[in-house]
């Protein structure tokens, strides 16, 4: 979303307002982080370092090749998530005043069930999981009065959006210290927001009028394939690749304008449509380390590589272009007792849109996330409860102001509140 400038609306005067000016600014959920939501149930207290141990539910998503591992049957999941985000951007009306964008909402962030098959083929273990990659719930209604020559300015946001998957999954344990995996799923991506504002200046001449509608629904299909070593009794080396390809993807934008300028009126409605807004599906590769220190304490690490992505819509390249993306989490799981286990980790959400360059206009926004998370879980011998938070602080730049080279800071604060149970069998 960015300010009109004044060359672009043909006021004399710069108007201090934040809108949906152009198809080079995305107003949809978040498709260019990784990690805005943490998947799994104890991988979630670890801050998604996972990928070295992966043997419960939640290695369907992390690296098939740890349910080979598995113990035992489990079922797992997380729910009433509560999830919020604020985005300041800094000095973005009038070069003088901050702009403050919220949203939040509560959802299901995973569900996972694995079930050891030794009666099909000895160390063979399947696995099913749902999980949410990302969600955003807005309801934003924003009012700013007498900003020098502005009287007044509204802007209205409703925005549903969610990223989702469902996966299954079948590890074999090929040795005692070697496993192996493969997984197929499904991805969507459906997103819809609508925006209405208006603004007219304190002399009563100029007024605009500008409703926007934006939808991204997309479906697509990956393949897994993972290992997982354990050379020694105190370690575990987990590696795992996922790709995909859309079946089907599209964008859509309308807008209507109406304009009033010392008299003329002006409308000027309009639509554009995108078939192929999100390109290929960028192949994700993870690999993760485990330490078992003793037999209260292990710390895990993980690196995830995501490919950049430029064969998109030329059209909504400046929206959806990828570049590639390196993220890495260390997480650390202590047993104060034996039945209470603290799970605590730290982790980067990397943005991969491009950075907005002072060469360039019409550019998204570019917020690099550091996180953290603390779990506090309750554990029997059969079950396990956990609850914490994670909580993620990002800084950037955004480009405000439609056609024109300047850019400002963002600060980003994120946190999710979350509840989940382990059940095994």
């Amino acid at each position: 979303m960015k300010m009109f400038s004044p060359g672009r609306i043909g006021w004399p005067v710069v108007l201090p307002v934040i809108c949906i000016a152009s198809m080079a600014s995305p107003a949809l959920a978040d498709q260019m982080h990784y990690r805005n939501v943490i998947t799994g149930e104890r991988a979630q207290g670890m801050g998604g370092a996972y990928t070295g141990i992966s043997d419960d539910a939640s290695g369907v998503f992390y690296n098939p090749g740890g349910l080979a591992f598995a113990q035992s049957n489990d079922i797992s999941g997380s729910a009433n998530a509560f999830y919020s985000k604020k985005m300041t951007y800094k000095k973005a009306v009038l070069g003088v005043e901050d702009w403050k964008e919220e949203s939040g909402g509560t959802f299901a962030p995973f569900f996972g069930v694995m079930q050891k098959l030794d009666r099909l083929m000895p160390g063979l273990v399947g696995g099913f999981a749902y999980y949410t990659l990302d969600t955003e719930l807005k309801d934003q209604d924003s009012l700013l009065l007498n900003r020098g020559s502005l009287a007044r300015y509204h802007r209205a946001a409703n925005q549903r959006a969610a990223t989702f998957g469902a996966t299954g999954a079948l590890g074999y344990r090929v040795s005692s210290s070697l496993g192996i995996g493969v997984s197929a799923g499904y991805l969507k991506a459906d997103e819809l927001i609508q925006v209405s504002q208006n603004y007219f200046t304190s002399s009563g001449s100029n007024y605009l009028m500008r409703s926007v509608r934006e939808s991204l629904v997309a479906h697509g299909a990956q393949l897994g394939l993972g290992i997982q070593w354990a050379p020694a009794t105190q370690v575990s080396i987990g590696l795992s690749a996922r790709t995909g390809s859309y079946a089907s993807q599209k964008y859509l934008q309308t807008a209507d304008n109406l304009q009033i300028d010392n008299g003329t009126i002006t409308s000027a409605p309009n639509e554009f449509k995108s078939n192929n807004p999100l390109g290929s599906m960028p192949l994700e590769i993870r690999a993760g380390a485990a330490w078992f220190a003793s037999p209260r304490l292990i710390v895990t690490t993980d690196v995830d590589y995501h490919e950049a992505v430029t064969d998109m819509d030329h059209s909504t390249s400046k929206i959806f272009t990828r570049d590639s993306v390196l993220n890495y989490a260390i997480g650390t799981e202590y047993y104060l007792t034996s039945s209470i286990p603290i799970r605590a980790g730290y982790f980067t959400n990397n943005d991969a849109t491009p950075m907005p360059s002072s060469s360039k206009t019409d550019q998204p926004d570019h917020v690099d996330y550091k996180g953290v998370t603390l779990f506090l879980a309750w554990a029997q011998p059969n079950s396990q409860v956990s609850a914490g938070a994670v909580v993620q602080k990002g800084t950037g730049k955004s480009q405000k102001v439609a056609g024109e080279k300047a850019t400002q800071s963002i600060d980003a604060l994120a946190y999710t509140l979350g509840f989940s149970a382990t059940h095994s069998f």
